[in-house]
């Protein structure tokens, strides 16, 4: 290997450590604040607080975010972020848009259920971002949801969804999705994960798919609809 070829190489691997430590950094603080905003608000958390639960320096966090209102976005970001990976990634295989719409929302309520104070949070307190902020996260928030969207308009394209709005009914599921972890407190206690998501999917067969379809699909989830499912250990 050359001279030059081997700088290359110890170049892009020191680029590749050094990135890994940002993240890392990075994960350390956006975790402190999440940890700090389930017991107290936005407004009233100090940089200072974050510093000393993420066992770092004050001057560290300023090396990575400009102004406390950045790590509030970070934090909601990687949420999204996660949904803009992982619900595509679920749908994308699946040729029957009902199995499609299941596969999408069960990722969604995946996502929802590994950052569940994270997705808090982006209801709590969306209010103390900045507006460019604000702004960034409705533009992510409808873009994932445009993943449902389309998948209802082919479905009623196609006879097998009750005509609806696509939008209006993306923003359901978003919602339903995101009550797992904005009633979590009390679900918890009725369901377990798997038991929630179940029945919220033949709720969604129920309202949207055509009636001589529904048992067809009904079928595809575990359990009975109609009654409580495992009580979750969380």
């Amino acid at each position: 290997m050359s001279e030059d070829a081997t700088s290359k190489v110890n170049v892009s691997g020191l680029d590749a450590i050094r990135a890994a430590r940002v993240e890392w950094r990075l994960e350390q603080i956006l975790g402190a604040a999440t940890r700090l905003m389930a017991t107290t608000t936005f407004d009233r958390m100090l940089v200072s607080d974050i510093a000393r639960e993420a066992d770092v320096s004050v001057g560290t966090i300023y090396q990575y975010v400009s102004a406390k209102e950045d790590i509030l976005l970070l934090i909601v970001s990687q949420i999204i972020e996660a949904y803009r990976g992982e619900v595509p990634a679920a749908m994308e295989k699946v040729e029957d848009p009902v199995e499609r719409l299941a596969a999408g929302f069960r990722a969604y309520c995946h996502v929802v259920d590994n950052h569940r104070a994270a997705a808090l949070l982006a209801y709590q307190e969306s209010k103390s971002l900045t507006r460019e902020g604000r702004e960034r996260l409705m533009s992510l928030e409808l873009e994932t949801n445009s993943y449902f969207s389309d998948c209802i308009e082919e479905g009623m394209e196609l006879g097998k969804f009750v005509r609806v709005d696509p939008g209006l009914v993306a923003s359901d599921l978003s919602l339903l999705a995101h009550m797992w972890a904005l009633k979590h407190w009390h679900l918890k206690t009725q369901f377990s994960f798997e038991a929630y998501v179940n029945h919220q999917l033949c709720f969604m067969v129920k309202a949207l798919v055509v009636n001589q379809l529904q048992s067809s699909y009904l079928g595809l989830f575990k359990g009975d609809c109609t009654s409580q499912g495992e009580r979750s250990s969380a």
